[in-house]
């Protein structure tokens, strides 16, 4: 047998990885207790590396020094006893949760890249650097712009607190997060647009009770109190709701001209930043149906819809990982640099600049998002590729 290709070099590593991971936590099966026995008697070295694993110094060391022909002969072994050509695509792609506080560098494990055990070679891993000293570039907070009909706007945090009469409804800021409550019902509705910045999130109570979470570089739009028949609001970027039931009064969210998604009660999120090249819904539970110029899809939940050009593919997923940044975490499945980027640029408002060609590499693991900036380089850096700081820019290279 050869050396493994790239694609299988990756479900491999990340094989390994879930397993140490599963011992740890002493929640391994017979045959995942077996499939590791296999791999730590391939070389001494993966037997050291297991010894170390709660050394972070030592496994970020060992992660860097990790060489090809370890990989490959750990390679032989695991598959010679253990898969065959029919067999091993079905070997699960898994992920697993570590505390990054108590990793640091040592995220190459947290952050398996696809192919960085299997091609990297020895090159220590530098601090980020960067153009001169500067402030740490901290994690976004609760901050977002409430835009009232009239087109006036109020600056919103976390601290801030005030009642807002709006129309119909009488607006609530504390705790970082809007109430509206409806205090005329014979006032004519007014539409109001709550839009969170680079750098933000917010929530949102509307009128009729759903609760609405915006990411960063988000928006939503909603009257300031929902009349006969259909609640509608407007989403751009990305947002996690859940949707009050009424029975005779539908929830629909509209995402762009031709995409709209109708609920009943539910909890789902949206993801539709511009510059992403699908628009996704993934329910939670409930039902939702997607609709496009031309097509419509309803959902169960665990199901995920995803838009490319006017067209739907619905699939299973992972529920956590679609609403993980509403619960304090990064969660990346087999992302690859750029889509990393563009989640940290969201988040700590920065701009990546790329200098070189960037290896095509997958990374699958979670990082909590209340961490500085640097912090997280510092766990991507350990794979190989290097991050520059320049102000607020990310230079990468590779």
């Amino acid at each position: 047998m050869g050396v493994p290709d790239s694609q299988q070099a990756d479900t491999f590593l990340q094989r390994v990885a879930y397993l140490i991971s599963r011992h740890q936590q002493d929640q391994l099966t017979a045959g995942e207790a077996e499939e590791l026995r296999a791999w730590l008697d391939a070389t001494p070295e993966n037997r050291r590396f297991m010894e170390q694993w709660n050394d972070t110094r030592l496994l970020a060391d060992k992660l860097q020094r990790y060489s090809q022909p370890d990989v490959n002969t750990a390679w032989e072994a695991f598959r010679a006893k253990h898969l065959t050509d029919a067999n091993f695509e079905r070997a699960p792609r898994k992920t697993f949760r570590l505390n990054w506080r108590h990793w640091s560098a040592a995220a190459a494990v947290v952050l398996l890249a696809g192919t960085a055990w299997y091609t990297q070679r020895s090159r220590p891993a530098a601090p980020i650097a960067q153009q001169q000293e500067q402030a740490p570039v901290l994690a976004g907070t609760s901050k977002a712009v409430l835009t009232l009909a009239d087109g006036s706007t109020l600056q919103l945090d976390s601290a801030g607190q005030q009642v807002i009469a709006q129309g119909a409804a009488s607006i609530h800021q504390q705790n970082g997060q809007l109430r509206y409550a409806i205090q005329n019902p014979d006032a004519a509705p007014a539409l109001n647009t709550l839009t969170t910045p680079r750098g933000g999130q917010f929530r949102v109570i509307l009128p009729d009770g759903t609760a609405v979470w915006l990411n960063a570089a988000s928006s939503i739009t909603y009257p300031t109190a929902f009349r006969e028949g259909n609640r509608q609001v407007s989403i751009t970027g990305e947002a996690y709701l859940e949707v009050t039931s009424k029975a005779n009064h539908p929830f629909q969210v509209r995402i762009n001209d031709q995409t709209t998604v109708d609920v009943l009660g539910t909890s789902f999120c949206i993801s539709a930043y511009a510059n992403e090249n699908t628009i996704s819904t993934t329910l939670v539970s409930g039902a939702v149906k997607v609709n496009t110029g031309s097509t419509s899809r309803t959902l169960a939940p665990g199901q995920q819809a995803q838009i490319t050009n006017g067209n739907i593919r619905v699939s299973p997923t992972d529920t956590s990982a679609a609403i993980a940044w509403k619960n304090g975490e990064f969660y990346f499945n087999n992302a690859d640099i750029p889509a990393i980027m563009r989640q940290l640029e969201r988040w700590y408002d920065v701009h990546a600049v790329y200098e070189g060609s960037i290896p095509v590499r997958t990374f699958q693991g979670e990082i909590q998002r209340n961490l500085p900036l640097e912090d997280v380089l510092e766990g991507l850096q350990s794979t190989g590729i290097r991050f520059h700081m320049k102000g607020r820019n990310i230079i990468v290279q590779p």
